[in-house]
């Protein structure tokens, strides 16, 4: 089961991103602010979790009045919103989770971003922004991701520790390559041709990135 949790970071062309991706979801899940994202998307999210300080007061009355369910919790805890959106997931039998409106704006919030979804690797964490592609490849969940789309650029940044990894079908390929956190081994390498490419986790968490420049993104392939 797939859920959808909307965060409120400010990224261009959210709302509109945000109604392509909610037909494909099981569960829509709002993020303190994404309530709000999700009304200007057009989406009325199944939860709205979070200490709703980011969140417009119209929206959170808004969503009220149409019925959906608001946890809320204290300003003051340990768990971010997102972590807290992320158990709700889990708690309702989700088994893949996809985060949007949630990687740009400030950079530590992006950092707190990659580092809640590395801790819920089980759960096959995707990132959907509209400048974004991203996934997370662990040991402990997906450990493998097969891409398509020739000359698609894509990133492999290890996360927490040592990576051990294999990327074939790309412009440069790994075979066994040890990735550590501050390596740039893995920047800025391409999907070779039309065959879909194959990146495999061995050890570790890596997180995978394809920015949606002038080329389009890497997606996943479904010729498995």
């Amino acid at each position: 089961m797939r859920s959808l949790l909307v965060c409120a970071a400010p990224v261009s062309g959210s709302s509109e991103y945000v109604s392509r991706l909610a037909p494909n979801a099981d569960i829509v899940i709002a993020v303190d602010g994404g309530g709000a994202v999700c009304l200007d998307a057009g989406v009325l999210p199944d939860y709205l979790v979070g200490d709703l300080d980011s969140a417009p007061s119209e929206a959170v009355d808004e969503l009220l009045a149409r019925g959906v369910p608001i946890q809320r919790f204290p300003t003051d805890k340990n768990e971010s919103d997102l972590e807290l959106a992320i158990a709700q997931a889990r708690r309702l039998g989700a088994t893949e989770i996809v985060v949007t409106a949630a990687t740009s704006g400030r950079l530590d919030h992006t950092l707190a971003v990659l580092a809640a979804l590395a801790k819920a690797a089980d759960m096959s964490p995707v990132i959907a922004e509209p400048d974004l592609a991203g996934w997370i490849l662990s040991a402990s969940g997906r450990k493998s991701l097969a891409l398509e789309g020739a000359g698609s650029l894509v990133s492999l940044v290890a996360w927490g520790g040592v990576a051990l990894l294999s990327a074939r079908g790309m412009r440069w390929p790994l075979d066994g390559a040890e990735l550590g956190p501050e390596s740039t081994l893995g920047l800025s390498n391409e999907i070779a041709s039309a065959q879909p490419a194959l990146i495999t986790v061995r050890q570790g968490t890596t997180l995978v990135f394809s920015p949606r420049d002038l080329r389009p993104p890497a997606r996943i392939s479904h010729k498995r």
